[in-house]
């Protein structure tokens, strides 16, 4: 996993540029919890840094945020056409009895806070003897931070690449080539544990990135969470701040004449309701009374919040969920970018499941020939809309051929993501046949998902 931070990127803020940061960021924990992630004022006292750090806390946006996406992008799974060979592969991808989509949506997950993560399509090295027996190809996880070294020919592929990892306590270092792998104790591969060759004739690595990069050949993406996860820290900070300004400030403080020196002795163990008092000599006249501070700091630290929380949502394009009032024009914006968002997260996961299945059977010594398509439509106000389309077309009895067409296209649009195109030609065929077969599954369906 992500390596620990070191004081000296505590004290300078270097941990932002790290993937522990990021991660930390969507779990809520490490410098979060510890108070380490907040930036002390140059004049603070070591003990009032440490009641600071004692008291924060963190308002999670961006873990909120990040499953939210997630929720959108497998709400619906993958539409595949396999054989037999990839539906057993689905039940056991990751050799611990992890099925395909939970496994991939795991690394989904992860490549959305970090940019990109590394899948190996691997073979246990010891099969029985006969087919039944053989064990299947798995999918292992490596993070960009066990990235140890790498070498690409001119196109940009990968020719060797080697990864860190924890074997028995101790760390060693995983390498492929084109037509080996080999285990070592030293990034070079000299001092080897194990190796062998394999019959796939290419690094057996897959990149899940969670958006193209700006090289297409470059091996990590930008984290799309990063933006998120340091409005996320601005935010933790902000409220720290004001957090400590209500408790030193914002109570007001008794004032209390005082003539002498006996007088004030005479107070010392006084109690009062906030602890705080100020003493004055009352020359000319006073009476004790409490002061107020000024409201203006308290609400220059609300301002500054809900202007971070809106830019959270803004980066996110999720203009839509924030407080402010919007246009029915803005709103259908800001539904189309997130769309659009979503929709390049399928296309990334759907490129890296292909590549993952061409391994698959290669390593079987086949060549895969199904067919698998992620959802690519995420706006669901096109599908209300068609539906009130629907209904409003029924009450005005517009004809058996057009209520045909339209029950076509409804069926499509909520059907198509997660049926075959043989089982919609089918129901295409039924519907010119029989006109409603499918009619209460579509009302179904369509109710439901108008109700969410």
């Amino acid at each position: 996993m992500a390596n620990a931070l070191t004081s000296d990127q505590y004290l300078y803020g270097d941990y932002k540029s790290t993937d522990r940061f990021l991660l930390d960021s969507y779990s809520g924990k490490g410098g979060y919890v510890t108070g380490l992630y907040l930036v002390r004022h140059p004049r603070e006292t070591d003990d009032k840094f440490k009641r600071r750090r004692a008291s924060a806390v963190y308002p999670n946006f961006t873990r909120k945020i990040i499953d939210v996406f997630m929720g959108f992008l497998w709400r619906q799974a993958p539409n595949r056409e396999v054989d037999e060979l990839y539906a057993a592969f689905m039940k056991n991808a990751d050799g611990a009895g992890g099925k395909l989509d939970a496994v991939l949506s795991s690394y989904q997950r992860l490549a959305m806070i970090l940019g990109t993560v590394y899948v190996i399509v691997d073979k246990a090295q010891q099969q029985g003897q006969s087919r039944a027996d053989q064990a299947l190809p798995y999918l292992a996880l490596r993070l960009k931070s066990q990235l140890v070294n790498e070498q690409k020919n001119a196109a940009g592929v990968w020719t060797r690449l080697t990864f860190s990892e924890i074997i028995n306590d101790e760390t060693c270092y995983r390498t492929f080539t084109e037509t080996a792998w080999l285990v070592s104790r030293d990034a070079d591969g000299q001092d080897i544990i194990s190796q062998g060759t394999h019959p796939l004739g290419r690094v057996p690595v897959v990149r899940l990135h969670i958006a193209k990069p700006l090289n297409p050949t470059d091996s990590f993406s930008q984290s799309w969470a990063y933006d998120l996860a340091m409005l996320n820290w601005e935010l933790f900070n902000v409220r720290s701040e004001l957090r400590d300004l209500e408790r030193s400030q914002t109570f007001a403080i008794l004032s209390m004449p005082v003539v002498n020196d006996v007088e004030r002795e005479r107070l010392t163990n006084l109690t009062i309701s906030t602890e705080n008092g100020l003493t004055y000599n009352p020359m000319g006249g006073g009476k004790p009374e409490f002061i107020a501070p000024p409201a203006e700091p308290a609400a220059h630290y609300m301002n500054r919040i809900e202007a971070v929380i809106n830019d959270i949502y803004r980066v996110a394009n999720l203009e839509f969920v924030g407080g402010v009032q919007q246009s029915g024009v803005a709103l259908s914006f800001h539904f189309q970018e997130a769309n659009s968002a979503l929709r390049g997260m399928a296309e990334m996961c759907e490129s890296a499941e292909h590549e993952i299945a061409g391994l698959v059977y290669a390593w079987q010594n086949q060549a895969f020939a199904g067919n698998i398509a992620y959802a690519n439509d995420f706006n669901l106000t096109d599908l209300a809309q068609a539906i009130s389309v629907a209904l409003d077309s029924a009450t005005l009895g517009m004809g058996n051929e057009f209520d045909k067409a339209l029950k076509k296209r409804l069926a499509k649009q909520i059907l198509a993501n997660d049926t075959s195109p043989t089982v919609m030609t089918a129901i295409d065929a039924e519907i010119d046949a029989m006109g409603d077969v499918y009619g209460d599954r579509v009302a179904q369906q369509a109710g439901a998902m108008v109700g969410n």
